[in-house]
């Protein structure tokens, strides 16, 4: 069921909101989740109209900003991201999640379109989780380039690698089964010099699941030394691992931890996860 073109434009009535927002989190996560505990949390702000520019949000978390609009002949919503900075996010798969969690308990409806930088995606419910479907994005195998040695010095290599996009896109580097991403030390600052790719590491570990693999995702070059848990990297993570596994339950090893889900098929990705509301607030006019 889609929401009705007066029920998107009406549904937080006079005032603006804000909520924070926890996503990707674990199945036991506490009940009592705060923002420093796990998951990736963002700052969601749903406006009545697109605003003139983003406002902060007070906390060193992403900044998403939401409102709603039309897409072919079904109401939809626009999501725009920032980091705790103010740079803006291309694409923000956390942001998205949060967003179109929100929107989809406001409206009570079964699925959203939801838009970021002109690209149009699909978000639903399904259970406990929220998730989003995606345009495939190609991978490509290379060899492990010679300087990842400096990056990751006197610690175990990767065995495999592959791009994704041009030379501002994401760099996956894979290590042997079973191998624990949690005793790699972040990359050296040298990365920066040396690439303007994200760093997106992985492992796959069959003694926990059938389809379950590690993550970490570094991307020093744009103000995020590792990201707590990547929507977008997992995405990524799904097409590279398809020869391997049709879906993935990827567990990021970052400090706070999160649990991200992903489904591939010959034509879209899917990405899930948990969200938790942790706070809400409402400005009146």
């Amino acid at each position: 069921m889609k929401p009705k073109q007066d029920q998107i434009f009406s549904c937080h009535g006079q005032g603006d909101n804000s909520e924070l927002i926890a996503t990707f989190l674990p199945e036991n996560a506490d009940a009592a989740i705060s923002e420093s505990g796990v998951g990736n949390p963002c700052q969601l702000q749903i406006l009545r109209r697109a605003p003139m520019q983003p406002m902060a949000t007070g906390t060193e978390v992403t900044l998403c900003q939401s409102w709603p609009t039309q897409h072919s002949k079904y109401p939809a919503i626009i999501v725009s991201c920032y980091t705790a900075d103010g740079q803006a996010i291309q694409c923000c798969g956390h942001g998205m999640l949060a967003a179109t969690h929100s929107w989809l308990r406001r409206l009570q409806c079964d699925e959203l379109s939801v838009t970021m930088n002109n690209s149009h995606i699909i978000g639903w419910h399904e259970q406990a989780n929220t998730w989003l479907r995606f345009n495939r994005l190609p991978t490509k195998c290379i060899p492990v380039p010679e300087w990842i040695a400096e990056v990751f010095p006197q610690q175990q290599q990767p065995i495999a690698a592959a791009s994704c996009g041009d030379e501002h896109g994401y760099l996956i580097l894979q290590w042997p089964d079973k191998f624990t991403l949690k005793q790699l030390t972040r990359p050296l600052d040298c990365l920066s010099e040396l690439s303007q790719r994200a760093l997106i590491c992985t492992s796959a570990h069959p003694c926990v699941g059938p389809d379950a693999v590690q993550l970490r995702y570094f991307a020093p070059q744009y103000g995020v030394d590792e990201d707590p848990a990547t929507g977008s990297a997992v995405r990524v993570l799904a097409e590279y691992w398809s020869h391997r596994f049709t879906s993935l339950t990827a567990q990021q090893c970052s400090h706070q931890g999160g649990l991200l889900l992903a489904r591939w098929t010959p034509k879209h990705i899917d990405v899930g996860g948990r969200c938790k509301i942790l706070e809400t607030t409402t400005k009146n006019d």
